[in-house]
């Protein structure tokens, strides 16, 4: 198996995108292919006594998508770039799953420009994997790529969500929720109210509402379905709960003698709960519905999330992801859905 990793986006340097990319090669047994700057990625694998050749290789850029920069704008003036020579690259089936911590929306242009969507989806959804409280993740799509969204684009969503779950998360019936501010059906605005009619009437086990509150704690369903403005304020949300938390315990334990014993008794549980809902556990979020193996990482990404990212990469590979996705919609499809 061979995984692009595209390491000139993000906010961290390449080198640390390339230390991650290197413990992923000799942890998963993957060849890593670095699309980026091909002095500044020798350079980085030199720093770990690594060389280009056999499974670490170099696919030369010489431009950059910003983080800040215009997606569609970007893709189409910078083809030269890390991000879309990568995507180019899994086009052409040089490599079997693409990686990459750099501008999302500018993944998500590329992979509809340069791969194209799997037939019958209308708009990918980006799932990502939620640490809860009780240890087993919660998967929620869409989380940003589509901020507008229709009914039927939630529908098709859960039906990915649904195979991602069951085919790389390994959960036999995943349940269905659709993200409300109440868990009654007449709860929501006009999208969620239609959304949940259809839901209710497809084919998926669709276990109803569910408040955002409840997911970490309790985990009422394994499949969390909303439109990408709610899902990435959802997740942004979360992300800024959890350093809140943090960084509040930390300032509590400084505060006093007492105090810093306590912290030190609990240091173990701390560490538990900083490890579970960290993000860099769970490094990377799929595209789904575009025709290729597409991983997202977060932006801020140092080597440990880079390294889950690929290894969330090579699990929708090896599960065939896309077939069971196409096979999916052929099937709901089929029976009038």
């Amino acid at each position: 198996m061979r995984i692009l990793l595209d390491v000139m986006g993000g906010d961290l340097p390449p080198c640390e995108l390339v230390r991650g990319g290197i413990a992923a090669g000799h942890q998963s047994g993957v060849d890593i292919l670095f699309a980026g700057d091909p002095e500044v990625v020798r350079a980085a694998l030199n720093a770990h006594n690594e060389v280009e050749g056999g499974c670490f290789t170099i696919l030369p850029t010489t431009q950059t998508i910003g983080m800040d920069e215009s997606p569609v704008r970007a893709v189409r003036s910078k083809r030269d770039s890390s991000l879309v020579r990568g995507l180019i690259a899994l086009k052409a089936r040089d490599v079997d799953a693409f990686v990459s911590p750099g501008n999302t929306g500018a993944v998500v242009a590329g992979s509809i420009f340069t791969l194209g969507r799997i037939a019958g989806i209308p708009r990918p959804g980006i799932a990502a994997s939620v640490p809860t409280v009780l240890g087993e993740e919660i998967l929620v799509i869409d989380v940003g790529a589509n901020v507008d969204c229709a009914p039927a684009h939630l529908v098709h969503f859960a039906l990915m969500g649904a195979s991602y779950a069951r085919d790389v998360l390994r959960i036999s019936h995943p349940r269905i929720g659709l993200l409300n501010i109440g868990t009654e059906k007449a709860k929501g605005n006009k999208l969620n109210y239609r959304a949940f009619e259809l839901l209710e009437a497809g084919p998926l086990p669709f276990a109803g509402n569910v408040e955002g509150h409840h997911l970490l704690t309790e985990r009422p369903v394994d499949v969390v379905v909303c439109d990408g403005f709610v899902g990435n304020v959802f997740l942004k949300a979360l992300e800024g709960g959890v350093s809140a938390v943090s960084d509040l315990l930390k300032g509590s334990i400084r505060d006093s003698f007492r105090a810093k014993i306590g912290g030190l008794l609990l240091r173990p549980i701390f560490s538990v709960l900083r490890d579970r809902l960290s993000y860099q556990r769970f490094g990377g979020a799929p595209l789904l519905g575009v025709n290729g193996v597409v991983v997202i990482a977060h932006g801020r990404s140092d080597a440990k999330a880079i390294e889950s990212a690929i290894e969330v990469a090579r699990c929708a590979v090896e599960a065939d992801l896309n077939t069971e996705i196409g096979r999916g919609i052929s099937g709901w499809s089929t029976d009038g859905g």
